[in-house]
């Protein structure tokens, strides 16, 4: 999958597409910016753009001889000494600094996150005695951001950024600052059908619906699940959904899938079966509970839904943000069960999280009951 554009489509603010349009620019034109910011939950994406700016900048450097990493503990000092050498036979030189904290207000009061509205505000729109502790580092090396040298290209990576601080202002206003979110799961399909296709196999839209829905929402376990699956086909050339549920990684959503397939059917055996399966991930038996009844409270608003006759769009909006392919499968469990079944799942899931919170009963055996209670 290497060579490929994997980048997304869509980051939720304008500025940030914006952003992204000037960055994939630069790198057309091999023109970077001195300073860029990347922060955001999604370090797959992070790690594509550092690594094609890395490798625009260095070009045939082999020996690193223009690249400077700076990881958790940092000296400012040290930065701004690196940021202010000349390259050895080169344009540009690189310097990574990876995971600093210079990004996120120490203070206590402080609750912002990356997913804040931007703040554009002064400084001083609230008290700085309030918003952080004074750190006269931090303000110089503020302060140089402006100055960093046209032969400099510097790349700050972080998790988390407040955007009401004076040095992401200042990056922002002196090169580009870039927030990475996770994709929506309409955005992770496409995706997957493209992966997919760069290893010379071809996916179902419903196959990487259902693979998207199972797995966790990151992009680098998607990829390595691709890799795997194309690996498994061997030279068939289409990846199906038969190679999906039988290779991909079980997580707890998918396997809570099946034990209410289970439990739909009433089949205590198979339910059980597919607990001690989930239990074998090692999610916590409390998890477990949490999400089933959750699950189950999910399918009883679909039934109801179901018997009032609303439409599927009124259905998908009111379950906007869930994954299509999870709505479908809630919604063939829901012709499977009655109202009040589903009625009696909840009172019995809420009886047995009372009864192990109590320590009247072990969680595993509270489980387990359940189970042989719901199935019957």
């Amino acid at each position: 999958m290497a060579g490929k554009n994997y980048g997304s489509k869509s980051y939720g603010k304008d500025s940030d597409r914006q952003n992204l349009d000037r960055l994939k620019e630069q790198l057309k034109t091999k023109a970077p910016a001195r300073v860029y910011l990347f922060h955001g939950d999604e370090p797959f994406l992070i790690d594509y753009y550092v690594g094609a700016l890395k490798k625009m900048i260095l070009e045939d450097d082999n020996e690193s001889l223009n690249l400077t990493i700076f990881e958790d503990k940092i000296n400012i000092d040290d930065i701004i000494d690196a940021c202010d050498t000349f390259p050895v036979f080169a344009e540009r030189k690189l310097v990574i600094v990876k995971n600093s904290g210079l990004f996120f207000s120490k203070s206590k009061n402080n609750t912002a996150s990356s997913n804040d509205e931007d703040i554009t505000g002064e400084d001083d729109f609230i008290p700085e005695k309030k918003t952080r502790i004074k750190n006269k580092p931090h303000d110089t090396l503020s302060e140089y951001i402006s100055d960093i040298p046209d032969t400099t290209c510097l790349i700050f990576v972080e998790s988390n950024a407040d955007k009401r601080l004076k040095i992401y202002k200042q990056v922002a206003a002196n090169g580009l600052a870039l927030e990475f979110k996770r994709n929506k799961p309409s955005e992770l399909v496409p995706w997957v059908i493209k992966g997919m296709k760069s290893c010379n196999k071809v996916i179902g839209y419903e196959a990487a619906q259902y693979l998207v829905a199972i797995s966790e929402p990151d992009m680098y376990t998607l990829r390595n699940e691709i890799f795997k699956l194309a690996d498994y086909a061997g030279d068939r050339k289409e990846v199906t959904l038969e190679d999906v549920k039988l290779m991909a990684v079980p997580t707890i959503k998918s396997v809570i899938f099946d034990l209410l397939d289970a439990v739909a059917k009433k089949d205590i055996p198979g339910s059980l079966s597919i607990l001690n399966d989930i239990i074998a991930l090692k999610e916590p038996e409390q998890k477990i509970l949490a999400m089933l009844s959750k699950q189950m409270g999910e399918i009883l608003k679909l039934k109801l839904l179901m018997e009032e006759r609303a439409t599927q769009a009124q259905i998908n909006q009111y379950f906007q943000g869930k994954h299509p392919y999870a709505v479908k499968i809630m919604t063939e469990q829901a012709r499977m069960m009655s109202v009040e079944y589903l009625q009696n799942i909840l009172k019995n899931c809420m009886e047995a999280e009372e009864n192990y919170k109590k320590g009247l009963i072990e969680p595993k055996l509270a489980l387990e009951l359940l189970i042989e209670k719901i199935s019957v």
